[in-house]
């Protein structure tokens, strides 16, 4: 059994048309031959385990499937973007709460715009 270790950030699930709501620094370790792991500030991530098929395996960090993938790489996007549900439904939540303020913001902004082109002429 070998342990090598590569350190990523989540560009690769962003390149990969996954989104990240933050960028983390993930390091991925080789456990054993064809099975990787990934982890976070110590935190289990998930991994990545290729079959003898020749497909990976992504795994998140309950090590439930993700989903089957051609290379090794686009399993580590995978595992990389998961999100678990609770965080997912607690950012979903969070970005309609915003919707609503970013929008009388934006009429705010535009009514001072249009008061103070108005009252220019009169200065």
């Amino acid at each position: 059994m070998s342990l090598t270790a590569d350190r990523r950030d989540a560009s690769g699930a962003r390149a990969a048309g996954l989104d990240l709501t933050a960028t983390r620094r993930v390091t991925w370790a080789t456990v054993d031959t064809g099975f990787h792991v990934a982890s976070t500030d110590g935190e289990f991530v998930g991994s990545v385990y290729a079959t003898e098929a020749g497909s990976f395996v992504a795994f998140d960090g309950t090590s439930t499937p993700i989903g089957r993938f051609d290379s090794r790489a686009a399993a580590q996007s995978a595992v990389e973007a998961w999100e678990p549900p609770a965080q997912r439904a607690r950012r979903i939540a969070f970005d309609r709460a915003l919707l609503p303020t970013a929008t009388v913001s934006a009429v705010v902004a535009v009514g001072l715009t249009v008061t103070a082109g108005l009252l220019a002429p009169l200065l």
